[in-house]
């Protein structure tokens, strides 16, 4: 291995001129060089040391940095090997100091708010990388001096030497590698890393920096315990991310935003109803994740959505309701699309997996929005990334997620673990609930309430006394509320008239009592129970009729 003092002054290529030492590690050594080509430039020339056997690290760590187009990730400029066998990555140079410098410059001590602030970041990158295709890209190196920020705050990655990309078809991982204090136990364990490794890495870091600099796997303390101030939302979330078993972690870099978001959440102002020229409440609603689907085939889940949607609407409470991809069509018939969809209107499918395509019209009826699928269904595949890039164009405070019966399918887990609500619906068939595929589900839902989600069931249709009694104490919880009985000829009546029976002020008034106890968890009380509702305006929907 040669020694960095004798590259000093070294010229590389007769182009990068090596000026002074950045960092130092077990794997490398990174310089500051001058650009003699291009005059004044400066970039980091990382050096991986002179090993024959890391050949082929070195050429994969290149060619996975030169894919890579972020912003805040290190952009790979050049790399080359000497005839001595030593590789040379050049990379943008980077200004401002790495987070650990920060934190002891500041004492050890950083504001609570910063600190989540580049958590966020940081579940923006990992979520960047971990749906990066071909092949998720597994971090595993996270710590305070891999993480710099500029004068502005923001937040960038560096040194990605043992950074891998993650193969399904591996048990392990070639190189057992990370930091001690902040690898996950896996890392040193000869099996192979996922997307919850750098998850363990960032519950470690985090609690790092909380702490004052302290280490979990050496206090072997709750960090509520070392920092009883700490908001609970914080502590809960720093402690799932630390657990041993991946399994019981959080899932995905989404989930960990999800979850911090609640103690500095981003808020969004309603803005005046545009059909009726009126005012609404100036009260900011809390950005919300609402999935909600059926316990088995049949039950109502879509009605229960539109439900939902349309009493937002009374509210004035901007929100928008999203037909998972995936799923049987069925949105787009109720809303005679055909005729009704707005001219320009893009389908979600279209608007995340075609980058040219234009910014899509959007499909309102006074404050709900309308996301449904294509009514011939999805013809490519789905994957959970589309699904945070579908909720990103979405600039509504809450979006109602219907996934129907998909609850197994993998980016519906991913959004339940994204979530803030869970709806489950269901009707009193005690037979029905009682089936394999039905007793999984329940199953699945109480690992979700032991990690913090609010999963609620409602009851479709009400049942008489006895059997209702019987039939809620088979339930591992009883439903918070009951979707109350509707004739199903007036529904339908209503359907074809071209009006959502939802819509209808006395249904309107039955669903907000019985829905009541599901509305205290979405919307806060100084709007539920203070704010006038609107008027339901006549639907769009009765417009159908001119249309034959």
């Amino acid at each position: 291995m040669t020694s960095h003092k004798n590259l000093l002054g070294t010229c590389l290529e007769g182009r990068y001129q090596l000026e002074a030492l950045l960092g130092q590690g077990g794997m490398s050594h990174v310089y500051l060089a001058e650009d003699l080509k291009l005059k004044g430039k400066k970039w980091a020339v990382k050096e991986c040391f002179s090993m024959e056997e890391d050949r082929t690290n070195f050429l994969e760590e290149a060619e996975m940095l030169a894919q890579l187009q972020h912003p805040q990730l290190p952009q790979l400029v050049d790399y080359f090997m000497t005839e001595a066998g030593q590789g040379f990555l050049v990379m943008d140079y980077i200004q401002g100091p790495t987070l650990q410098d920060l934190f002891e410059e500041k004492g050890r001590v950083l504001p609570v708010s910063q600190i989540v602030h580049i958590a966020f970041q940081l579940c923006h990158l990992f979520h960047y990388l971990h749906s990066f295709q071909p092949r998720p890209i597994i971090f595993r190196d996270l710590k305070p001096s891999n993480v710099m920020l500029n004068e502005h705050g923001q937040v960038r990655l560096i040194d990605f030497g043992v950074a891998r990309h993650f193969h399904h078809e591996k048990q392990s991982d070639t190189v057992q590698m990370g930091t001690l204090g902040f690898a996950a136990p896996e890392q040193f364990l000869g099996v192979q890393t996922d997307a919850r490794s750098d998850l363990f890495t960032l519950g470690a870091m985090l609690y790092y920096l909380f702490s004052g600099g302290q280490f979990a796997y050496l206090t072997q303390k709750p960090l509520e315990l070392l920092c009883p101030d700490l908001p609970e939302v914080i502590t809960s979330t720093v402690g799932l991310l630390l657990q041993e078993q991946p399994h019981n972690r959080c899932q995905s870099a989404m989930e960990v935003k999800m979850r911090l978001r609640t103690y500095s959440p981003n808020t969004t102002i309603l803005t005046p109803n545009p059909a009726k020229n009126d005012v609404a409440d100036q009260t900011a609603i809390p950005e919300k994740l609402i999935i909600i689907g059926s316990l088995f085939a049949g039950v109502g889940s879509t009605f229960a959505a539109i439900s939902l949607s349309r009493l937002l609407h009374t509210l004035r409470i901007p929100n928008a309701l999203v037909e998972h991809p995936v799923i049987e069509p069925d949105l787009y018939m109720l809303l005679y699309g055909d005729t009704q969809a707005p001219k320009g209107y893009q389908f979600s499918h279209s608007l995340v997996k075609d980058q040219q395509a234009p910014t899509s019209t959007e499909w309102t009826d006074g404050y709900s929005t309308w996301v449904p699928i294509h009514p011939d269904g999805l013809a490519d595949t789905w994957q959970s990334a589309d699904s945070f890039k579908l909720l990103h164009t979405i600039k509504k405070p809450i979006v109602i997620w219907d996934v129907s019966t998909h609850w197994e399918e993998a980016s519906v887990q991913e959004l339940c673990h994204s979530a803030d609500e869970i709806i489950v619906v269901l009707d009193g068939s005690p037979g029905k609930c009682n089936r394999p595929r039905s007793r999984f589900l329940l199953e699945k839902f109480e690992t979700y309430q032991k990690r913090g989600k609010r999963v609620h069931f409602v009851a479709n249709g009400n049942l008489p006394r006895k059997v209702s009694q019987e039939w809620v104490e088979s339930l591992p919880i009883a439903p918070l509320c009951t979707i109350p009985d509707l004739p199903r000829d007036e529904v339908r009546h209503q359907v074809w008239k071209g009006q959502f029976i939802q819509d209808q002020p006395e249904i309107v008034d039955e669903l907000n009592r019985a829905l009541a106890p599901l509305l205290t968890h979405i919307v806060p009380p100084a709007i539920l129970h203070k704010e006038k509702a609107v008027n339901p305006s006549k639907s769009w929907f009765s417009k159908f009729k001119k249309h034959g």
